[in-house]
This record gives C-alpha cells, sequence and structure tokens, in this order.
C-alpha cells in the first residue's frame, strides 16, 4: 500500500521540486500520468470539497487496511511453527535493515552533494544541500562500513579479499575528498563556506585513518 501510494504521488513532485518544475508540472498535465494508476482522473475530484466524499473515502482506506492485516495475521499463524526461531532471526533483519538504511542514506547524501553543487538552480539553499547531503552519505557510509566488523553476532561476511579492497577503496576516496576539501582552506582563504569545507574535510581524513586502521586489522 506505501508502494502504491508513493507510485500514485510521483506526479505531484512538481509541487516540491527545487527545479524543473515547469517540465514537472507539464507532465503532471498531460495524459501520461494516468500510467500513475490514474491519477490525473483522480486530481478531477477533491475529497476535501465534499465532507462525504471524505469520509467514505477515509472509510474505504481503514477498511482495506484492517482487513489485510487480518487476513496477513491469520496467514502468517496458519504458517508459522510453534518453535522459537531463535535470536538470530532477528539479527539477519536487522542486519539487512541496517544495510539498506545505510545504501539508500549514502545514495541519496551523494545526490543532494552533487545537486548542490553543480547545479545553479539551488541558489540560497545550496549550503542546505551540501550539509544534508554530507549528513546522509557520512551516515550511510558509516553503516555500510560497520558491515566490515568481525564481531560474534555478525551472521554474514565477505570475503577476506573483498573486504581490504572496499577498504582501501573507501580510504582512497575519503582521503581524495577530505584532501580536496581541506585545501579550499589555502585555496579562499578564511571564509565562512572555506571553514565549514575544511571542518567537513578534517572529519572526512579522520575517517580515513579509522579506515587504514581497519584494514591492518583485517
Amino acid at each position: 500500500m506505501l508502494l502504491g501510494g508513493g507510485w500514485g504521488m510521483l506526479p505531484d513532485v512538481h509541487w516540491v521540486a527545487p527545479f524543473y518544475a515547469p517540465e514537472l508540472k507539464a507532465l503532471h498535465s498531460s495524459v501520461f500520468t494516468n500510467v500513475f494508476w490514474f491519477h490525473q482522473t483522480l486530481d478531477v475530484v477533491d475529497p476535501t470539497d465534499s465532507y462525504t466524499v471524505a469520509a467514505l473515502a477515509l472509510g474505504a482506506f481503514i477498511l482495506v487496511v484492517s482487513l489485510g492485516d487480518h487476513w496477513a495475521y491469520r496467514t502468517h499463524e496458519r504458517t508459522t511453527t510453534t518453535t522459537d526461531p531463535g535470536p538470530l532471526t532477528a539479527v539477519r533483519s536487522l542486519d539487512t535493515l541496517v544495510r539498506s538504511a545505510g545504501l539508500l542514506a549514502l545514495i541519496s547524501g551523494v545526490g543532494l552533494v552533487a545537486v548542490g553543487s553543480v547545479h545553479v538552480g539551488v541558489g540560497g539553499l545550496q549550503g542546505l544541500y551540501l550539509g544534508v547531503g554530507t549528513a546522509l552519505a557520512g551516515t550511510g557510509g558509516l553503516a555500510l562500513g560497520g558491515q566490515l566488523a568481525v564481531a560474534p553476532w555478525v551472521t554474514t561476511r565477505l570475503s577476506q579479499s573483498v573486504m581490504r579492497g572496499l577498504v582501501v577503496l573507501g580510504s582512497l576516496i575519503l582521503t581524495i575528498g577530505g584532501g580536496t576539501l581541506v585545501g579550499s582552506l589555502l585555496r579562499h582563504g578564511l571564509t565562512a563556506q572555506s571553514v565549514v569545507m575544511g571542518g567537513i574535510g578534517a572529519l572526512l581524513l579522520v575517517l580515513a585513518v579509522v579506515s587504514a586502521r581497519v584494514r591492518l586489522q583485517l
């Protein structure tokens, strides 16, 4: 249901897009948006114009969710065994969740940093793009890097050569990126932006040192 709702709201992205809003609005008004589960057709009737329609829509939503939840519970109740799967099941689920969240954060962060760096349309929001993007990318990188840890609760591990290769690659990327950002202090002097960039670069260099230490322990 969540995926269906996201699919249905995709044509409305022009309301929040920082750039290309006119083009996205033109796409929203075209017939192609009917691919998104009759999105254009649904836009013709505004449920907020009628309390009756809004109440019926809310009731239908609650009914569908309740029936779906009841069916899923009964199906799971019939198929599950009485034996305890043990703590490893929860650990594996959490491990998968961490990997997925880390990958999404890394991709989103890199995308925001790229848009904030090269696109002129962001204007005064460039600092916000770079800050949020860097935070997401850093968090995602740390989450994915934690998968390299050797601990008793780790249920799956990559091969030794693959882990070393990933650590070496990560160290190089962190060193190059951190050195470039720290060098902005020398190129532009002590400005507010160069100090922020230098601080981020210093953080990346620290992470590079940590990655080098992890490589020595593998």
